[in-house]
């Protein structure tokens, strides 16, 4: 059958694409990067090598793309939260998130950059990629902007803020994902974290 308007005896286009990265996430979070592997993936995804090959050069190709829709997922989730409720908050409404994109993709970054050394740095894509997450960090810290502003506080004027933020992020999604905190609820653990990083990042009230 050809494969004229993008479609095929495996489907269209845009849906062989997502069964592809689905197969992916599923086999990073069984067996890490080590079991991503193109001929794993087009088993896992019901395709063929050849038709991976036509969206993704290699497996860094498909790991970089998993990353890359995690940034853009994330933006665009922190972009819909309320910013009435003060930082605390906010905080707290990202981490599950946050959570959700670390179990999938996230934990599995320092790995990739070992493996793959600095030749990554090369790609247009990891160039693609830093952007995203750029834009990522931008909405991230709009929004804490925001929310400071909503209940009367004030960010501490440092470069440094929204990485010390995605830090904390990241350190209580693994936390989460590792289930480290047992038996502590996790529902617990995002509150504490959240006023943790709150107070980190804005000033003290000014006193009377």
């Amino acid at each position: 059958m050809s494969e004229s308007n993008g479609k095929s005896i495996y489907g269209d286009a845009d849906a062989r694409r997502r069964r592809t990265l689905d197969a992916a996430a599923a086999l990073l979070d069984e067996g890490g990067y080590g079991a991503l592997t193109i001929r794993s993936v087009a088993q896992r995804s019901g395709t063929s090598t050849g038709l991976i090959y036509q969206y993704f050069a290699d497996k860094q190709e498909i790991f970089i793309a998993l990353l890359n829709e995690s940034q853009i997922e994330s933006a665009a989730f922190v972009a819909t939260l309320p910013r009435d409720s003060g930082v605390a908050a906010l905080i707290a409404a990202t981490i599950p998130n946050s959570v959700r994109q670390w179990a999938r993709v996230g934990r599995m970054t320092a790995t990739w950059r070992d493996i793959e050394g600095a030749a990554r740095s090369e790609r247009e894509s990891v160039r693609e990629l830093r952007v995203t997450a750029e834009q990522y960090n931008e909405e991230l810290h709009r929004a804490i902007l925001e929310a400071a502003e909503a209940e009367g506080r004030t960010l501490f004027d440092d470069p440094a803020l929204i990485r010390f933020v995605l830090s904390g992020l990241m350190g209580v999604s693994d936390t989460i994902v590792n289930n480290w905190a047992a038996p502590l609820d996790p529902s617990e653990l995002i509150a504490f974290s959240a006023a943790a990083i709150t107070r980190g990042i804005t000033a003290p009230p000014a006193a009377d």
